[in-house]
């Protein structure tokens, strides 16, 4: 079990978070408590495993007789190691030296296509090998890299990188990453971005400090020595910086962390003790000198990568819930820890704590049982408020909206009366233009009177007598005759009508309305340019 220190003070983020969390119907609040900032397990459900591999295409070429391509694929180990991720979306750290080796599989991939194609013994590893028969051994030289314009092969090679990181259950084959940026030696820091799993930014991160310090010697290495799961947890093993804030460990323990690199320590998180947050990672091992990678290194490599560390939602839930739970508060860490697998379901820790606190809620260890126990609100605090008062206000209420309502009703029935009663608008047109007769009331002499036939604006017409009344007498008088017409001008009147509208021409010789772009008079016939 990783130690536990207690800080002095409670960080005000993780109150603010844990206040809507805890909270439960007929619960009383939770007192305050220092947070457990020195327990590992802040740092472990960010652990990954990282392992690299190549595909190398290799094409061997044969002249001896008939030119002969040979070609053939191989995937080979380049390394495995530990690290860390810094973002919720998958932003990895780990060493330069699990990613990138100096092992060239081009090396490995020529040793194999010659020894399958010429059927000649050599080893299938990353050394370079000669032969007897100076021909095969010509060819074989040549089959290495670098490639030049006598080569015999031709060999591409792809890195493939998996990151695995501490789930329950974990993901099958890992997530697939991408190399951002890698150091120019083996004990810098790489940065990886994991290509898929990301998506939902879920990831547990681990809290990433600032710098060294100065002061830090008790530290522990968090190493996944395979690939993780329930079973096969982070391991945390003690090692203190000697001097404080260096990169060197006590001679004593040199011994303990080459074991370590050996084991798949590489790029493995180092935690300090007293503030439980990474403060650099593990390097070296085998030909390289054991190093601490400090984390001011590791940021400066995710600013080349253009990343900015930061944790996530599931990290902030899952915080609060370290508080309850280490402080064996278990009845109230229980709906915090719910609530971390809500959000991320295979979160390993949560799933491993969420188990032992049920087991002992309310039992003797369970130190926040009596806090988690429904409280009853005591008789004398209870209201004593008179029912009449809710009473009294809702009849305000209503005679206020009846002295607006009453003057808004009456207004509107005014207004609409008064619509009622106002006779409809009907708008004038432009009146007609024809020569109406009008029959009107005999006069003394009998006779009838006619309108004027003459056209409006035309030249008018001499008047014609009307016939006089016919007496009993057998003959009739003839009519007297009607003078000429005058002259009639050339071409019709032309009346302008209002804004808008066309023009209007009447006939000259009745004086009736002439259609648009009518050339003869549809009532008399005359011709309109006559």
């Amino acid at each position: 079990m990783p130690r536990l220190y207690k800080l002095l003070a409670v960080p005000v983020a993780h109150s603010a978070i844990a206040a809507p969390l805890l909270a439960a119907p007929l619960v009383a609040p939770l007192p305050m408590h220092p947070h457990p900032s020195g327990s590992t397990d802040r740092v472990t459900p960010g652990a990954v495993r990282v392992e690299s591999s190549s595909h190398v295409s290799v094409t061997l070429l044969d002249d001896r007789s008939i030119i002969k391509q040979i070609v053939r694929e191989y995937d080979t180990e380049l390394a495995k190691g530990s690290g860390f991720t810094v973002t919720p979306d998958g932003v990895v750290v780990t060493a330069t030296q699990v990613v990138r080796t100096d092992r060239d599989p081009r090396v490995y991939a020529a040793n194999r296509v010659f020894a399958e194609y010429f059927k000649v013994k050599i080893p299938a590893d990353f050394q370079r090998h000669t032969l007897d028969d100076p021909d095969l051994n010509r060819r074989l030289q040549a089959c290495y890299p670098p490639q030049k314009t006598d080569s015999t092969c031709i060999a591409q090679v792809t890195t493939n990188v998996a990151v695995f990181p501490y789930l329950d259950p974990p993901a099958p084959g890992g997530l697939p990453a991408q190399i951002l940026t890698t150091g120019a030696a083996p004990t810098a820091p790489a940065v990886l971005k994991v290509t898929k799993g990301g998506e939902k930014a879920t990831l547990p991160t681990v809290p990433l400090g600032t710098a060294l310090g100065g002061a830090v010697e008790s530290t522990d290495v968090m190493t996944l020595t395979g690939r993780p799961s329930a079973k096969l947890p982070p391991k945390l093993d003690t090692a203190h910086l000697d001097p404080p804030g260096s990169r060197t460990f006590k001679e004593k323990e040199k011994d303990k962390v080459a074991t370590l690199l050996k084991n798949g320590a590489a790029g493995a998180a180092l935690i300090d003790d007293g503030k439980s947050e990474v403060i650099g990672l593990l390097a070296g091992g085998g030909d390289v000198p054991t190093t601490v990678t400090p984390v001011e290194e590791i940021r400066t490599a995710l600013v080349t990568a253009g990343v900015t560390p930061r944790r996530g939602p599931v990290d902030n839930v899952y915080e609060t819930a370290l508080a309850s739970y280490h402080n064996k508060q278990f009845a109230n860490a229980i709906p915090v820890l719910q609530q971390v697998l809500n959000l991320r379901s295979d979160h390993a820790v949560a799933i491993d704590h969420l188990k032992e606190a049920r087991a002992k809620a309310g039992t003797g260890e369970d130190k926040g049982g009596a806090a988690a126990k429904p409280t009853a609100v005591p008789a004398e605090e209870t209201s004593a408020t008179s029912p009449l008062i809710p009473l009294a206000g809702g009849l305000a209420v209503l005679a206020v909206l009846a002295g607006v309502a009453v003057p808004l009703v009456r207004r509107r029935r005014a207004a609409a009366a008064q619509a009622s009663e106002t006779p409809p608008q009907t708008a004038e047109s432009w009146p007609t233009h024809a020569v109406t007769q009008v029959i009107g009331q005999p006069g003394p002499a009998g006779n009838v009177a006619s309108a004027d036939p003459s056209p409006p604006g035309g030249t008018s017409q001499p008047s014609v007598p009307s016939q006089p009344s016919v007496p009993s007498a057998p003959s009739v008088p003839s009519q007297p005759s009607v003078p000429s017409v005058a002259s009639v001008p050339s071409r019709p009147p032309v009346i302008s009508g209002p804004s808008g509208q066309p023009q209007m021409s009447f006939c000259t010789q009745c004086g009736m309305r002439l259609g648009q772009g009518h050339r003869f008079c549809g009532f008399c016939g005359n011709p309109v340019d006559s």
